[in-house]
């Protein structure tokens, strides 16, 4: 048995050189489209390859591929290339040993040393066995990617760098074709003029958080989501800023009474702060508790966390964040969280009401492409991330600018300016 590969324009190129050289008795092994410059790049031509195999005994193989366009091609292929797969794996005797197997010989007992055709046949299957593996990797890879413009080598490299970052794929693929649309050929070979365009079509997603007029009193901002996303810490954030550098007169609610030590976490706190707290353990509770502070600037309002699966627990929630009647309920998301509960939180908690998104522990997390799935499918607007533990320090307003940095941080690398350049994005008055 003898192994080669064809190269062609087209399948039928390819074919029809492996039947010149050696007639109708060789056979398709593989057939497989590749890049030129690239395995599967998403720039640049493809040509075929076909891999034939040719001996005097005829071999058992793959039927050959129809060469067909789209998605049913690289269906179709993926599928041949998993027979033929299992049926190497199989390991099938050749014709030979079969007919020996006739014969009444019992090859478990044949001496070690193997004759050398059957050595190189099972190199060789070895060898198409690897080979078919990795046309299955890269036909995975063609069919993901079949969708994709032809980009520039800026706006390629862009692309890449958002999936790294862990954007969502149809989301990154609409940016850089916003931006390949939107700029000229001779723009998009620039690499920092590419960068540029991508952060801020990057800050169009985002939606800024209405800014508090400061004139009003008795307002009251409540703090929702699961477990563990850091709200407690967080209203010590806010209630510290507003207390200690805006003066403003503070009062601090809190429903938070199921976690251990979370009352007297937010006790201790309220007592350096000089800022006055009231524990609640119902709806009623909670009402009264906000008529109490209805003097005060600001009033914030601790809840306890919630298990997105518990609706229960969640309708429960919704009496108690309905009875503060808040003007800004956040809802408090991780950026560790997975794309999948991310949607699950931003779904369950609709009956809570959620006018806002705040991200905390972005200084955890090694990529923050999530938070354009977040902007896409939550519609709200943004209002804070946090980026550490202390108090009040880490919490800054989440503008477009800085979330189109957490998104897309290669963009500001050769711009130190890029940030102020980037214009907001929603931010209006409430």
């Amino acid at each position: 048995m003898g192994i080669k590969k064809f190269t062609g324009s087209t399948a039928k190129e390819a074919v029809d050189k492996m039947r010149a050289e050696f007639g109708d008795d060789a056979v398709v092994l593989n057939t497989r489209r590749v890049a030129r410059g690239g395995i599967m790049s998403v720039a640049g031509g493809e040509y075929v390859e076909v891999t034939a195999a040719f001996d005097e005994t005829p071999m058992r193989v793959a039927p050959k591929m129809p060469i067909r366009s789209g998605d049913a091609q690289g269906a179709e292929v993926v599928g041949s290339l998993r027979e033929l797969a299992a049926r190497f794996s199989e390991s099938q005797p050749s014709p030979e040993r079969r007919n020996r197997a006739d014969l009444g010989q019992n090859y478990s007992r044949q001496p070690a040393t193997m004759h050398p055709a059957s050595v190189v046949e099972s190199e060789i299957l070895k060898q198409e066995f690897s080979e078919v593996k990795n046309a299955l990797g890269e036909i995975a890879d063609h069919i993901k990617h079949s969708k994709m413009p032809v980009l520039s080598g800026p706006l390629n490299d862009a692309y890449s760098s958002l999936i790294e970052n862990e954007v969502d794929q149809n989301i990154a693929l609409e940016v850089v074709e916003t931006c390949n649309h939107n700029m000229s050929g001779t723009a998009l070979e620039d690499r920092i003029t590419v960068e540029k365009s991508i952060v801020n079509i990057i800050g169009r997603y985002f939606i800024e958080a209405p800014r508090r007029i400061a004139d009003k009193k008795g307002y009251v901002v409540a703090l929702v989501g699961p477990t563990g996303v850091g709200k407690t810490t967080t209203i010590a954030k806010l209630a510290s800023i507003d207390k200690l550098i805006r003066g403003k007169k503070v009062g601090i609610i809190t429903a938070d009474t199921y976690r251990i030590g979370a009352i007297d976490q937010l006790r201790t706190f309220a007592d350096i702060a000089s800022i006055p707290l009231s524990v609640v353990y119902n709806p009623e509770e909670m009402a009264a508790a906000v008529t109490e502070y209805s003097s005060y600037d600001v009033i914030y309002v601790d809840t306890v966390g919630r298990s997105q699966r518990s609706v229960d627990k969640i309708s429960e929630l919704a009496k108690f964040t309905d009875a503060a009647d808040p003007r800004e309920v956040h809802l408090v998301i991780s950026v560790n969280f997975s794309p999948k509960t991310a949607r699950d939180v931003l779904e369950r908690f609709n009956p809570v009401k959620p006018n806002r998104v705040l991200l905390t522990k972005t200084d955890e997390a090694t990529s923050l492409g999530l938070l354009l799935s977040l902007a896409k499918e939550s519609k709200l607007p943004f209002s804070y991330i946090t980026t550490g533990q202390s108090v009040p320090e880490d919490i800054e307003p989440a503008s477009a600018a800085r979330l189109a940095k957490l998104v897309y941080p290669n963009g500001f690398v050769a711009h130190a300016d890029q940030e102020k350049e980037l214009v907001s994005y929603g931010a209006v008055d409430a």
